[in-house]
């Protein structure tokens, strides 16, 4: 089976199994979401490239532990293995900083993954690596309008874990891409340096001023403490949206985008000493 699904009585959540749309070194594997739809009408999923071969194979709601800091990535020699959660080992290729890029073998985790009508659960087995190991799992549900995404996160291993994690979450309302019509707001107010051009920032919420000509992309590290932490896009227009509220301290908040996709992203600091366990959570919330 190459995908299956959830629903609520207003909403449809779409996974594609793992190793299958997806096979790549980037993103993980576990609960791969390509579609979301509301209420039968409004979508909120689309590729990170319309342009075949362009970019990392990325779509919808897709997750990646250890963009800039895989696990025991930098102990690893060349042609040594290294595991990146909710993926599998990993080949190092070169004696360079790792780059999500970087095209290698893949030596797949084994993944159980069990369903009901509303429910999905993908549990990925520890493989033991140069010390490391992680048992991931991760549970779906869906509540009329509402996703929630559930981790939980063992170190079955002899060392330290120490890494981080966000969702990438590649979002088109109804297909119409970002512009004028596009209202990004946060729980916060989104200050920093090198806000693009593109942006138009008042208060907590970011308005555009046309539609984006080029790749955008901004991020501020330790925005603060915030007890629940959230982002919502809203199409002016029609009045649909999404809006992710995460139940952690934010390491770091990003933004990228371009013409027909933008992607906001909580990322979390994980820090794991052997047998520890964490457990956080991101609740989507579909707007009609």
């Amino acid at each position: 089976m190459d995908r299956l699904e959830i629903k609520s009585e207003r909403l449809r959540v779409v996974f594609q199994s793992p190793g299958t749309f997806y096979k790549g070194p980037r993103f993980d594997w576990t609960g791969f979401i390509t579609d979301i739809v509301l209420d039968g009408k409004h979508t909120f999923c689309t590729d990170e490239s319309l342009v075949a071969g362009q970019g990392t194979g990325g779509r919808g709601l897709c997750n990646e532990f250890g963009i800039h800091e895989p696990v025991g990535y930098d102990e690893a020699k060349t042609g040594e293995w290294f595991p990146k959660i909710g993926i599998g080992l990993l080949k190092k290729t070169a004696d360079k900083p790792y780059s999500f890029w970087d095209p290698c073998e893949i030596t797949p985790f084994e993944v159980r993954v069990s369903s009901g009508s509303d429910t999905a659960k993908f549990v990925s087995e520890p493989v033991l690596c140069n010390g490391y190991a992680v048992r991931l799992t991760k549970t779906f549900s869906v509540e009329g309008n509402r996703l929630i995404i559930k981790y939980h996160l063992e170190n079955m291993g002899e060392k330290v874990i120490d890494t981080t994690e966000y969702v990438h979450n590649f979002v088109s309302i109804d297909g119409k891409g970002i512009g004028k019509h596009s209202e990004l707001s946060f729980s916060f107010v989104p200050a920093g340096e090198n806000m693009p051009d593109i942006f138009m920032v008042n208060g907590n919420t970011i308005g555009f001023r046309d539609i984006p000509g080029k790749e955008f992309y901004w991020r501020t590290d330790n925005p603060g403490a915030q007890p629940l932490s959230w982002w919502m896009l809203k199409d002016r227009d029609t009045g649909a949206g999404i809006k992710e509220t995460a139940d952690f301290p934010l390491l770091r908040v990003a933004i990228w985008g371009k013409a027909h996709v933008i992607s906001p992203e909580f990322f979390i600091h994980i820090h794991l000493k052997p047998q520890e366990i964490k457990e956080w959570s991101r609740v989507y919330e579909f707007i009609g």
